[in-house]
């Protein structure tokens, strides 16, 4: 288990859409070698070059280990289809690949402690200690976090959370909302994007790939088990509504079906549902969905 090492900070459109023009030529752009060609190239010191890295290999832009990293299919695709990385497309697809990635954490267990019916306001604070806890559990002994200290994980939090405020593409998603409260700190609850059909296909996806790859159909409600609601923002009415409505239309009848029960609602797969064409649609065809 590797956690989002993020040094506790963000990362910016122009890091993501540099790193890439720099790596295409240079695949030992984060060694130690060239960290001083590094710093000049990304303008960053040598902790944000920790957290540049941290991310784009949490969002599976780059892969590899030591001193050399390359790009993967996915971020090519990302770069063909949107160059200067404006369209809100990539950045519903770049959170969706760190929600599945082998680097998720603690990211995917902040959305997972969220609520995503009432979508109440949190403290930050109790966000820090379920995320923790959630953490924890999955690992089955404590060298598994390889050195991370539980203290760690706060601070990723923080990077993470700050991902979602200001200027950074995810805030203007409206995935996230954040606000400070006068001698109560800071608190947090799911959002309200726009979450394009196009969105909701390639989450669905993904995550037949990475939880139900040997099923051809799951419950409903295995899929809000696995997060698909709080990864979209989404509560699980309206989900199920529009995988309903998704499932109905002739174009997507080969990708996936409905099947409306008196208590249990259960969605299977269609030989069409593949997550490299999900994304290869939702960059080309999905409409801009910033706030």
């Amino acid at each position: 288990m590797a956690l989002i090492d993020n040094q506790g900070e963000p990362i910016s459109r122009w890091w993501v859409m540099k790193s890439i023009e720099v790596l295409e030529k240079q695949k030992n752009l984060f060694s130690s070698a060239q960290m001083r060609q590094a710093r000049v190239e990304l303008i960053a010191g040598t902790n944000r070059l920790k957290t540049i890295k941290s991310w784009l290999l949490a969002a599976q832009i780059i892969e590899g280990c030591g001193r050399e990293h390359v790009i993967t299919d996915f971020g090519k695709a990302i770069i063909a289809n949107d160059p200067h990385l404006e369209k809100a497309s990539t950045w519903w697809a770049f959170h969706l690949s760190i929600c599945f990635s082998k680097r998720n954490e603690p990211y995917a267990s902040f959305f997972m402690s969220l609520e995503p019916i009432a979508k109440d306001w949190i403290p930050w604070e109790k966000i820090i200690k379920l995320v923790q806890a959630k953490v924890i559990k999955q690992v089955q002994a404590k060298a598994e976090l390889q050195g991370y200290k539980i203290s760690s994980i706060e601070s990723y939090l923080s990077g993470i959370r700050r991902m979602f405020v200001g200027d950074r593409p995810l805030a203007e998603l409206g995935l996230i909302e954040s606000r400070k409260v006068r001698g109560q700190g800071i608190y947090v609850r799911l959002g309200e994007p726009l979450v394009s059909d196009f969105v909701i296909r390639h989450a669905l996806a993904l995550m037949r790939y990475h939880h139900f790859r040997n099923r051809i159909s799951v419950d409903f409600s295995e899929l809000l088990n696995a997060g698909l609601d709080r990864f979209l923002c989404l509560s699980p009415d309206t989900l199920r509504t529009q995988l309903r409505v998704i499932s109905r239309m002739e174009r997507w009848q080969n990708e996936l079906s409905f099947t409306e029960n008196a208590n249990l609602d259960s969605i299977a797969f269609g030989e069409n549902l593949n997550s490299k064409k999900t994304l290869l649609v939702l960059l080309q065809e999905s409409q801009d969905t910033w706030l």
